[in-house]
């Protein structure tokens, strides 16, 4: 049942404080009715990384997800799950194979079949609420309060309304909101005896909800019924949708002279308070509408708002109404023009904007829609291409003079067409993550409505016209460039009064008139809280110490500011009210590349203070006192600092206490993560206590030799309760160091230092995760017992892991071991369980261990002296991914054995093994292998018999092995094909047109004599399903015969040096095509190129098209 509560109860143990030390890893991905392993497996990965990444293949983002899990326990919650193939599921579970025992996954669904597909363990049905319960949940909406005491003339019409709620928790949250504006009882029994509540009975939206939205006022009502243009489980930025709303003209600006943006934030709030809106899950900066809310904006929209994904899915191609004025969309890698070939009669559109929520931070729209289709949509008021790789706008996108909310952000253009300054309703305009924009329109001065710009991240960008000054409205001036001839002046910030947020204001070496600072009026401007200051980073002899300094001083801001960055500052010191206790609203403040600069403000006392980041400070020889300021005895410094770094202070030699006569030990009571990086001359440290300490890091500390600090002499050994990671690298030459306890820590990592500081680490009752790398003089370790996972890395005297085999027997929790770089370790004793066993570059390694019963992923490289008759028989019934690499003996019949059948093995990757001539006669005892990559093994001369059989078979790769003479049998299922540099027969002879699952095929220094790749024009050479074709290094190629003209679902073709190939294949299609890239190949190179070669008509639609490496859209890349 839908609104039950799911989703919610599955987010109070998600953000339960008591879960927060069970599991390394938590991410939250919102399934939906679409099930795509894809986007969600990349939501989980973004989700584990805390940023993007860029894969576009599932395979490859499997394979970095489970390497990521395998090192920890985790949490995943798959919120809202649909899909009842438990083939999907079954391709969705793989990486989290991996995890460590403990990791769990939460399951919420509105289907019984889906839970029992996912997992043996019975379902948890979640019943509606209790009377009692969903009256109490009533009273904390409607009165604030958890029951009817205050107000119990309302109690018994409270009981009414739960009841008709039927005790679903979202309908009551609902009505709660509703009856929180109604004050008497008679109030209470209108929206009691509504005649919604019958109206609605039979319908598929809540009566409930129906109701609230009829008691919603009409400016609340316009403004929700736009929030249809959101798919289900969208997360929206709740000042993009004011935007949105202010440009929709929703939000009209009162006598009391309240902003539009002030409005449409209440409004925004009065929906979130009345459970229209809640806050994501994933992402709590964000908010979401529950599926039935959604279904209520569709349902009041009024055919206003059409999602173009649900018109294609649903085919209402030819069934749009009239009435249509905002269109959304999912942003796909590559659009097709076909996609967007209806929204051409969408005359009177008002919306067109793309949606990145379902992992596509990038995407590709046909030229056409850019060019043509969209300039021409003359209503239109909101236009969003963020994300779009658009390099160039029409000079026509200045017709659309109704526009008001611009947002290119993370596009590819170089500068913007002077036709934007005709925009002369445009209130937003979002450039934010341009990195390539170098010029703003010259006459911006004619935008005189706009409110925001938003440059941030726009490194290129490197002057902006004076014009600007001009726009006194503006609340939102992300970047300002102090201009050294033409454009701004520093000065011209004076009339920005309105200016809100966050603020960089670059170039100030550009100030040469003090006066011009003092004018720019920065303490008249309260609600700027986020201010960065940025000179040049050329130290040359134009710089003027004292002048940087006075203008420092006279950039003073209003006393809210919360947020201060100063950067490749110049001055010798920092003006006074930097560290002002008048600034008590600071939380955050960064120092980088102050170079001149010898000593730092004092900040001890400034109240809020959660993050201080110190870099790049060349001249800091001490750190003392002047930096905590005058402290009484008993009195915290930092009391709210969360979050210390120092980084990159070459002269930094001492960091001293307090002053002689106040407390010893200095006390940062909140501190959860310290660090000390590249700071080579630091020889001592003070006495600190840091009882909340959670990340501890020393890294490139050259000098240190002993350590002092941390803790009293008295202490006979420093302990730090709460720390959890402690990582202390480069630090060669500290030799002399006290006892350690730290009883929380869980992951450990010691690089580049002395094996003194390992035989230092005492108590270590917590610690499942070791890293050790280049560790001098370590032979062997034993105080380590309860790690689960352990990383070695470049210890040149390492002999045996652990001394004794009593202590092997007691590594009972161990799951991983990665051992890399240790000449002298002989080997890998008898561990009793491991999951994960890597071993590389280990010269002197003779044998693995022989009872690996539970052994899942094994990764075996460049281990020369390992015997040929090691074997992996005991892991025969675990194995899954085997990498075998530079192993001069291999042989895979003794490696294997003759009598197991490896059932559980779905990956084999062999590379750089010359001495493997041949597989094992008869085959490989594989018959579940999904991945076989065999690459640079020089003498091979065949690949498996009974290949044909491995019908489980998804992806082979062949590369680089040139002996490859005997042919072989496609594996019939196959979905990923690549050959490269391989003798292999004809590929007419290789029937691969019959593999009909086979989508990625590549072929890459195959036929290096080869013109043509058949003379019979009536024979087909690949299936109709291929999606992505690659053919390289074919230098003689001359034509691809008309074999290839089948090849209806292509999609992506990549051409690379071919220099005679003159004509593209399937010519007739080419238009289905989503990318085209042509390297080294100047006959087509000719042909193709834009608005000249006579394969532009045909290709000019293709979102994606590459020459040489650049995009033939891009208008410097043409010749």
């Amino acid at each position: 049942m839908g609104g039950v509560g799911k989703t919610t109860l599955v987010q109070l143990v998600y953000n339960d404080d008591s879960l927060k030390g069970e599991f390394d890893l938590k991410g939250w991905a919102c399934v939906s009715d679409e099930f795509d392993a894809f986007r969600i497996t990349k939501i989980i990965l973004e989700a584990v990384f805390s940023g993007s990444c860029d894969y576009t293949d599932l395979n490859m983002l499997q394979v970095k997800l489970k390497e990521s899990l395998s090192k920890k326990r985790f949490l995943v919650v798959l919120d809202d799950v649909w899909n009842e193939k438990y083939g999907d599921w079954d391709i969705l579970r793989r990486p989290f194979l991996a995890g460590k025992p403990g990791s769990k996954i939460i399951v919420t669904t509105r289907h019984e079949k889906v839970a029992k597909i996912m997992s043996r363990i019975p379902a948890y049905h979640l019943n509606v609420l209790s009377d009692n319960d969903a009256l109490s949940l009533l009273a904390q909406h409607s009165l604030g309060t958890k029951n009817f005491d205050v107000r119990p003339d309302l109690r018994e019409i409270g009981k009414s309304v739960v009841r008709r709620c039927q005790n679903l928790p979202l309908a009551v949250k609902s009505l709660g909101g509703l009856l929180r504006t109604k004050a008497s009882p008679k109030e209470w029994e209108a929206v009691l005896n509504s005649e919604i509540w019958i109206a609605e009975e039979k319908s598929e939206i809540l009566p409930a909800l129906k109701l609230s939205y009829q008691y919603l006022p009409p400016e609340l009502k316009q403004c929700f019924a736009y929030c249809a243009i959101f798919p289900k489980d969208y997360e929206f930025d709740k000042s993009e949708l004011v935007y949105l709303w202010m440009a929709e003209n929703f939000l009209k600006e009162s006598q009391e002279e309240r902003l539009m943006e002030e409005l449409g934030n209440d409004y925004f709030d009065e929906l979130l308070t009345r459970s229209f809106f809640q806050k994501s899950s994933a992402d709590t900066s964000r908010f979401v509408m529950h599926d039935l809310i959604n279904d209520l904006a569709m349902c009041v929209s009024g055919y206003k708002c059409l999602r173009l994904d649900d018109m294609l899915k649903d085919n209402l191609r030819f069934k749009i109404s009239e009435k249509v004025r905002h269109l959304s969309f999912i942003s796909r890698e590559y659009d097709s023009y076909d996609r967007f070939s209806s929204v051409n009669s969408f005359q009177r559109l008002r919306t067109f904007l793309p949606l990145s929520n379902y992992g596509y931070s990038v995407f590709c729209l046909p030229q056409r829609v850019l060019l043509n289709v969209v300039p021409k949509l003359y209503c239109m008021r909101e236009l969003s291409l963020s994300g779009c790789q658009v390099y160039e706008l029409p000079s026509s996108i200045g017709d659309l003079r109704h526009l008001r909310y611009f947002n290119l952000s993370r596009t590819q253009l170089k500068w913007l067409p002077e036709s934007v300054s005709t925009l002369c309703n445009l209130q937003v305009l979002i450039l934010e993550g341009c990195f390539r924009l170098s010029k703003l329109p010259a006459r911006m001065d004619k935008l005189i409505n706009l409110r925001h710009l938003n440059i941030a991240d726009t490194i290129q960008l490197r002057e902006m016209p004076e014009g600007i000054a001009r726009l006194t409205s503006l609340q939102t001036l992300s970047k300002f460039i102090v201009s050294k001839s033409r454009g701004l002046k520093i000065n011209d910030l004076r009339d920005f009064s309105l200016l809100k947020g966050e603020i960089s204001i670059e170039e100030l070496q550009h100030v040469v008139n003090v006066q011009e600072a003092t004018d720019a009026r920065l303490t008249n401007k309260p609600s700027l809280n986020k201010i960065g200051l940025k000179w040049s980073s050329m130290f040359d002899d134009s710089r003027n110490e004292i002048l940087e300094l006075d203008v420092l001083d006279a950039l003073k801001p209003h006393e809210n500011l919360s947020s201060l960055e100063i950067k490749f500052y110049g001055g010798a010191k920092f003006p006074s009210w930097i560290g002002d206790s008048s600034f008590s609203m600071l939380t955050t403040i960064s120092f980088n590349f102050c170079k001149k600069c010898s000593t730092l403000p004092t900040l001890g006392k400034l109240p809020l203070l959660k993050d201080l980041s110190v870099e790049g400070m060349d001249l800091v020889k001490v750190i003392g006192t002047e930096f905590y300021g005058n402290v009484c005895d008993g009195e915290s410094l930092f009391p709210s600092l969360e979050n210390l770094t120092f980084m990159d202070m070459p002269q930094w030699e001492e960091w001293h206490g307090l002053a002689p006569g106040a407390q010893r030990t200095i006390e940062i009571p909140k501190l959860r993560r310290f660090c000390i990086r590249k700071c080579p001359k630091l020889v001592s440290l003070p006495t600190f206590s840091f009882p909340s300490l959670e990340n501890l890091v020393f890294e490139d500390m050259s000098q240190w030799e002993e350590w002092h600090g941390l803790a009293s002499e008295a202490q006979c050994a420093i302990e730090i309760p709460n720390l959890c990671t402690f990582k202390i690298s480069g630090c060669p030459k500290l030799v002399s160091l006290p006892t350690f306890s730290f009883p929380s820590l869980r992951e450990l990592i010691v690089e580049k230092c002395n094996e003194v500081v390992l035989n230092s680490m005492h108590n270590l009752t917590s610690l499942t995760h070791l890293k050790l790398v280049k560790i001098y003089g370590l032979t062997s370790f034993e105080q380590f017992l309860k790690f689960e996972n352990v990383e070695i890395y470049d210890c040149e005297d390492l002999v045996t892991l652990w001394p004794s085999e009593n202590i092997v027997q007691r590594l009972v929790n161990l799951r991983r071991l990665i051992v890399k770089m240790c000449p002298k370790l002989l080997s890998i004793q008898e561990i009793v369980v491991i999951g994960f066993l890597d071993i590389e570059n280990c010269a002197s390694v003779e044998s693995l261990p022989k009872n690996v019963t539970s052994c899942r992923e094994l990764t075996i490289i460049n281990c020369p002296s390992l015997k040929m008759m090691t074997s992996l028989e005991d892991c025969s019934t675990s194995l899954e991914d085997l990498i075998i690499g530079r192993w001069v003996n291999l042989n895979l019949t003794n490696l294997m054995g003759s009598f197991h059948n490896y059932s559980s093995l779905t990956s084999l990757y062999i590379f750089g093994c010359d001495g493997l001539e041949s597989f094992p006669e008869g085959g490989l005892p594989i018959p579940n292998l999904r991945r076989l990559y065999v690459r640079g093994c020089r003498n091979l001369r065949s690949l498996p018999d009974g290949m044909e059989q491995l019908l489980s078979l998804e992806n082979l790769r062949v590369f680089n092995c040139p002996s490859l003479t005997e042919s072989f049998n496609i594996p019939p299922n196959l979905i990923h094909l690549g050959i490269n540099n391989c003798r292999v027969k004809p590929l007419r002879e290789l029937d691969l047109h019959k593999l009909t699952s086979l989508e990625s095929f590549s072929l890459d220094s195959v036929y290096a004599q080869l013109v043509s790749f058949s003379n019979d024009d009536q024979h087909y050479l690949l299936p109709p399903s291929l999606k992505s074709l690659y053919l390289w290094n074919l230098p003689n190629l001359e034509t691809l015969s008309k074999g290839f003209q089948n090849l209806t679902s292509l999609q992506h073709l990549d051409l690379w040096h071919c220099p005679k190939l003159e004509a593209l294949p399937m010519e007739d299609h080419l238009y289905n095509l989503l990318s085209l890239s042509i390297s080294k190949c100047p006959l087509l190179k000719k042909r193709c190129l834009r608005n000249e070669g006579d394969y532009w008509p045909l290709i000019a639609d293709i979102p994606k098209v590459q020459i040489d490496g650049r995009s033939i859209y891009d208008p410097e890349s043409c010749p």
